[in-house]
């Protein structure tokens, strides 16, 4: 059964949040509501999901995750090209709130994954629709982290908020509700890449590291050497010396531990 939350963003503006103890999928719910016509700034949260894990991958059936499963709708007054930065930003959102929450080495993978000790455990997907004007009818920005106690010990501050906080004051959503706060103390200043691209580079754990890209049907291998502060394009260099650079995630085949 879900429950209706208010909270204050920073800027003064209302954030309704729809929680939910177990759903399929936030995003799918999200995305229903985005078309319905939900407000800016409604979100749907979820502990659990039964549809897909953490990382995007279908859960078998008779299974669910424990985490925080965040879906936000955005209604922007913004072209696709003021865009480019959603997912960056976002991303760092994400890891500082986490940092919060567990004493364990957390990381940032390429555009948006999230590492723990080496493993990926989540990250952020940003969807969009445009309308007739080019410009976004909704965006949807999606959060969504695998929990567990060896990761992300209960704090004993959360415990106190459990205990005597109100009837949505699980570990999860207290979580979700510093992701939010993160999120909406950065989403003003999305233009402003200087305010989140410094803290994205200086979590990035890939550089370094040795990974296959598609390139013309085939898969290459390359070293990562950074990611571009103008449009979070991932520099590489080949095997045979030459730089290149790579804009889409889909090209990229990243493993799910980082040793």
């Amino acid at each position: 059964m879900a429950s209706l939350v208010h909270l204050r963003a920073e800027d003064g503006s209302i954030i309704r949040l729809e929680y939910h103890e177990t759903c399929p999928s936030v995003a799918e719910l999200a995305r229903r509501y985005a078309i319905a016509g939900y407000p800016d700034r409604y979100v749907v949260v979820s502990e659990r999901q039964t549809k897909v894990d953490a990382c995007g991958r279908p859960l078998k059936a008779d299974k669910e995750e424990v985490g925080v499963y965040i879906s936000l709708i955005l209604r922007p007054s913004m072209f696709p090209s003021q865009a480019g930065f959603f997912s960056a930003m976002s991303t760092v959102a994400l890891i500082t709130a986490l940092d919060e929450h567990t004493t364990k080495r957390l990381g940032i993978g390429w555009v948006s994954d999230i590492f723990c000790e080496g493993e990926r455990i989540g990250g952020v997907t940003v969807e969009g629709r445009l309308d007739n004007f080019s410009s976004y009818e909704y965006i949807i920005v999606s959060f969504s982290v695998r929990l567990t106690e060896g990761q992300f010990p209960p704090r004993i501050s959360d415990l106190i908020k459990k205990v005597f906080g109100s009837e949505n004051a699980s570990v999860s959503m207290i979580i979700a509700k510093d992701i939010l706060s993160k999120f909406f103390v950065l989403y003003p200043r999305l233009k402003d890449t200087e305010k989140f691209m410094d803290v994205y580079k200086d979590r990035f754990i890939l550089a370094g590291k040795r990974v296959s890209f598609l390139e013309y049907g085939k898969r290459r291998r390359c070293k990562i050497l950074n990611v571009d502060n103008s449009d979070c394009s991932l520099i590489v260099e080949t095997k045979g010396g030459l730089v290149k650079r790579i804009y889409s995630p889909k090209n990229v085949f990243i493993p799910k531990i980082i040793r």
